[in-house]
């Protein structure tokens, strides 16, 4: 004889377990306190916190990440060497001379420092475009971010965080370590005083490296989503199209193939935060390309990593 199936009752089960509840559609989970609770605004956080614990709990990132870093360390052993000559008494002329080939102080100082960190920050960002991105297409998770409270927007500003995050793991923060450094090693603190535009220049490059290089990922990694293709178009912008566009501007004496170039359209428009303008020596005796001309090609660039990224998430089928 079968038992009759048995009715149970929302009601009944919240009386047994009144903790049980649904804190929202995120999580099934009990009672969420108000610090906890998360407003429309900051729905894109859990995914860039979700990607960053992906990438740092692997072993590569951090090995990336300390190369990267070497650069910082030169610097700032740089500055106290700085620091100490100065402390011995040593001629002006000879400290000037010294900082030629160590740290300045100067805007220029700090563009170039950013501009040296290309090769750590390409490596960072080949690794983790996988991790961050493509898994989400590859394995439809984003199938499942966007049956959530979630939109296309929140979760591209969820993903750029993290990427910018990462991105300024290597440029923004060790650079304004570096500035606090050498103002702390000064002879008075005027240098803070005298030096508030270079801060705010290296505020302002900083977010344009980080920013840029993440929605440059964004659009690669969606449209590839495997490693090795990542990995390879990574090094054919980074590396085979810098080398081809100083052989064509040599070869055809014409400034505009330096647009090909995306890190060094950054350094030149990193110039223009810091009020230092290009030498002819760094572009093969070539005229730089005019500011205008550097941001516009730099919004070309974004526009199509932009356009890629949207088109690969609008053609996500969302289960509701």
């Amino acid at each position: 004889m079968s038992e009759a199936p048995r009715e149970i009752s929302e009601g009944d089960l919240l009386a047994e377990a009144p903790g049980a509840t649904v804190a929202d559609r995120w999580t099934l989970s009990g009672p969420v306190s108000e610090e906890e609770s998360r407003s429309g605004a900051m729905t894109w956080w859990p995914v860039a916190r979700v990607g960053l614990k992906l990438v740092m709990k692997r072993w590569i990132f951090k090995v990336f990440l300390g190369l990267g870093l070497m650069t910082f360390l030169f610097f700032s052993t740089m500055i106290y060497f700085l620091a100490d000559l100065r402390k011995r008494g040593l001629p002006q002329g000879a400290i000037d001379f010294a900082e030629q080939f160590a740290f300045t102080g100067k805007g220029e100082a700090y563009r170039d420092f950013i501009s040296y960190q290309n090769i750590g920050v390409m490596l960072l960002l080949a690794i983790s475009g996988t991790v961050l991105v493509s898994n989400d297409f590859r394995f439809r998770s984003l199938t499942f971010y966007l049956s959530k409270p979630l939109g296309r927007g929140q979760y591209f500003l969820g993903k750029l965080a993290a990427i910018s995050m990462l991105v300024g793991m290597l440029t923004l923060l060790p650079c304004l370590v570096l500035f606090i450094e050498y103002g702390l090693f000064s002879e008075s603190f005027d240098y803070f005083i005298e030096s508030g535009g270079i801060f705010f220049a290296i505020l302002g490059y900083g977010l344009l490296v980080s920013v840029s290089m993440s929605v440059l990922l964004l659009g690669v990694a969606a449209l590839l989503r495997r490693t090795i293709s990542i990995v390879m178009v990574w090094g054919l912008i980074f590396v085979f199209l810098p080398g081809t566009a100083e052989l064509l501007r040599a070869g055809t004496d014409s400034r505009y193939w330096g647009m090909l170039d995306f890190w060094e359209l950054l350094s030149q428009i990193g110039g223009i935060f810091f009020g230092v303008s290009p030498e002819p020596s760094d572009f093969a005796e070539q005229a730089p390309l005019l500011p205008l001309e550097a941001v516009g090609a730099l919004a070309a660039w974004l526009s199509i990593a932009l356009w890629a990224f949207w088109r690969k998430t609008r053609a996500v089928e969302v289960v509701s």
